[in-house]
């Protein structure tokens, strides 16, 4: 682990020609064999100056332990130099940010106090909403729908004890019925019956001050 904190480490040195001191960097280290003193040879460490490109030589006592092993050759060096000139590294590229999705149009909710449309009932639930807006009923009133769209208002006579309502109506030939009141918070309620479809629904709305009359 000491080796290896040592080899992290550039070179302080000073250019024996240019005399300018500078920082060494491992990576532009090379090797250079030279005549040892005992006979035979041996290998320095060596750099070019960046000042005046003089070559330095560096003892390999002066070295971190293990680097003089791993360095290359003064030619391998320079030759690596020079690709990398030609060829030079760009700098990566950053992976692209993914574009942010895309919210899908939020769909507004209704508002709380939105007035859903009153459903359509038929058949057995269609006759006992009928009866029950009939019995809730004071004073009743019918609004005919001629064929021509206009509307007839007209005070209902109630039908004898005993006679169907349904029945009643169709005697009548009764196109359209509404029946209607005030409940006791103030809200109205008002039901419609169509005999021909023999289907009814039941609304209520806000209304005007407790005790007014059915309609």
């Amino acid at each position: 682990m000491i080796a290896l904190g040592r080899m992290a480490r550039p070179l302080q040195r000073k250019c024996t020609s240019c005399r300018r001191s500078q920082t060494v960097a491992l990576s532009v280290l090379y090797y250079v064999t030279v005549p040892n003193k005992g006979g035979g040879t041996r290998r320095d460490g060596g750099f070019n100056c960046r000042f005046c490109g003089q070559q330095n030589l560096v003892a390999p006592n002066e070295l971190p332990v293990g680097v003089l092993t791993t360095l290359p050759s003064q030619a391998d060096r320079l030759l690596a130099t020079e690709t990398s000139a030609a060829n030079p590294v760009s700098a990566p590229v950053p992976a692209p940010v993914p574009a942010a999705p895309v919210k899908s149009a939020v769909k507004a909710k209704p508002q709380a106090n939105t007035v859903k449309p009153p459903a359509w009932v038929t058949g057995a639930e269609a006759r006992q909403l009928l009866l029950g807006a009939y019995q809730r009923t004071k004073e009743l009133t019918a609004f005919t729908r001629r064929a021509d769209g206009t509307l007839q208002a007209g005070t209902l006579v109630p039908p004898k004890a005993g006679t169907d309502l349904i029945a009643w109506l169709d005697q009548i030939a009764c196109e359209l019925l509404v029946l209607g009141g005030v409940n006791g918070d103030g809200s109205r309620w008002k039901a419609v019956f169509h005999p021909s479809a023999g289907a009814a629904t039941l609304a209520r709305e806000p209304g005007g001050p407790e005790g007014d009359g059915a309609s």
